[in-house]
């Protein structure tokens, strides 16, 4: 057996691996009087069929297996041997026709999409911003006003608004506006007009009195949703989504929402119990360092795709075995039994611009030594369980709570592996940012967010 290689451009090369029966004939004689043992013939005890009627029987599928082996571990050995970076797998050659029952020698050709070689090398001569989302005033008023109203306890009211909660006894009306002596009648029920989903239904509930009385058509104000109808008419959910009649409701009670006072208690309760802030002025400096702090994530995310965007730009236009990527993933599709298998223009784009940051990625990470490890991992998970947590108000959790959540995703295989692809990009970047320069930038939350639109257009 013979490997020879042909580079034919600087991304695409073929392996042709000559090949004689004498090369694998006692490979196939060995299996075949195996097959006989494990699989005897009709009329034969095991092991005793003549070999022309086990290979009549066996020889073509044993014969395509080993020389199947043969051929691939040729190949394989070749690249690993010769270090050879291929993208994908190697692909054989459509002229490549053998018959391997007949045939005493054999050519197989396989078409192999090679990686660009990148010369790129970080330095300090490489600039790539960094922005530091500034904190404005009306951003720490909102989130006061925010904490105020997420901490506050709700009253007796007067008068509703959007966020109150309202008490009332329903009753279904016909098609008159008149009470249905057999219709639906619910003595107690909450409404509320913040959560109800029509606008102009939920408008009726702000600005009543306690006694007043109010007709609206609870299907219309939850947009059919069963569950809420249930709920709200105590009735089955298999009945609830057919009422869609008018109610009358009359309110007996409203409770506001009355914010939080700003005293101590509150900025405990913002904070964290540890918190030695007393007084107003002390509180909007540590909510400023808070939102400061939140942004951070923002900043960074952003570091990565202008990091991305410079790099890929550095590394100069990098060749790619196109065709061979497309027939690839054709292939790829075929064997998936995918309908369709043909690839757009728009998907063979996306895929280069992909595979070409890869590149780079991988070229970079092997420049700077960038390897993760385990505590890479459990940092990136504790980070991902406290952001989490903030989505669900819990903000400052302690550090024992946050640790078993961070051990719970880490259980989940889907979650584990978006940790795992947070704490590879952690590290990269992190490496990123030492080996150029960064020049980091104030900016406003609205240029910040123009960045993006300047990406897209």
């Amino acid at each position: 057996m013979n490997v020879s290689f042909e580079q034919i451009d600087a991304v695409n090369a073929m392996l042709t691996v000559d090949i004689k029966r004498e090369d694998f004939a006692n490979d196939v004689n060995k299996e075949v009087a195996a097959m006989g043992v494990r699989h005897p013939l009709k009329g034969f005890r095991p092991g005793k069929a003549p070999k022309s009627l086990l290979m009549k029987f066996y020889g073509p599928s044993v014969t395509a297996d080993v020389v199947d082996r043969m051929v691939g571990k040729a190949v394989y050995d070749y690249i690993r041997e010769n270090k050879l970076h291929v993208l994908g797998e190697p692909l054989p050659n459509e002229d490549t026709k053998v018959d391997i029952m007949k045939d005493e020698e054999m050519t197989f050709k396989y078409d192999l999409g090679l990686a660009p070689a990148i010369e790129l090398k970080l330095n300090k001569r490489i600039n790539v911003p960094y922005y530091n989302i500034e904190v404005t005033d009306q951003m720490v008023d909102d989130a006061i006003a925010h904490d105020r109203k997420r901490l506050g306890t709700l009253v007796d009211g007067e008068v509703s608004d959007k966020e109150s909660m309202l008490r009332g006894s329903l009753i279904q009306l016909d098609e008159q506006g008149n009470d249905m002596p057999e219709g639906i009648k619910v003595e107690h029920t909450v409404i509320s007009p913040r959560y109800l989903a029509d606008e102009e239904e939920a408008a009726k509930f702000v600005g009543v009195k306690v006694g007043d009385n109010i007709v609206f058509n609870p299907h219309k104000a939850n947009n059919g949703n069963v569950a809420e109808l249930s709920a709200m008419l105590n009735v089955d959910r298999n009945l609830a989504g057919d009422v869609k009649s008018d109610f009358r409701v009359t309110i007996e009670e409203i409770k506001v929402n009355q914010e939080a006072e700003m005293n101590e208690e509150f900025f405990k309760g913002v904070l964290g119990v540890e918190t030695d802030v007393k007084d107003e002025a002390a509180f909007r400096e540590a909510m400023r360092g808070m939102i400061a702090q939140a942004n951070i994530p923002e900043s960074n995310y952003r570091f990565t795709v202008d990091a991305q965007r410079i790099l890929t730009d550095k590394a100069g236009e990098l060749a790619l075995p196109e065709e061979f990527l497309k027939r690839f993933l054709k292939l790829r599709r075929e064997q998936d039994n995918k309908e369709n298998t043909e690839v757009t223009v728009e998907e063979a784009q996306s895929m280069f611009k992909q595979l070409r940051w890869q590149l780079v990625k991988d070229h970079i990470a092997q420049e700077l030594g960038v390897k993760v490890e385990k505590e890479d991992i459990d940092t990136a998970a504790f980070i991902f369980a406290q952001q989490q947590l903030s989505q669900y108000g819990i903000y400052n959790a302690p550090e024992d709570l946050v640790k078993q959540q961070a051990e719970r995703y880490m259980q989940d295989e889907r979650a584990f592996e978006m940790i795992q692809e947070h704490a590879i990009d952690n590290k990269f970047f992190a490496a990123v940012r030492e080996a150029v320069k960064v020049n980091e930038k104030s900016i406003s939350v609205e240029d910040f967010r123009k960045l993006y639109e300047k990406d897209e257009k």
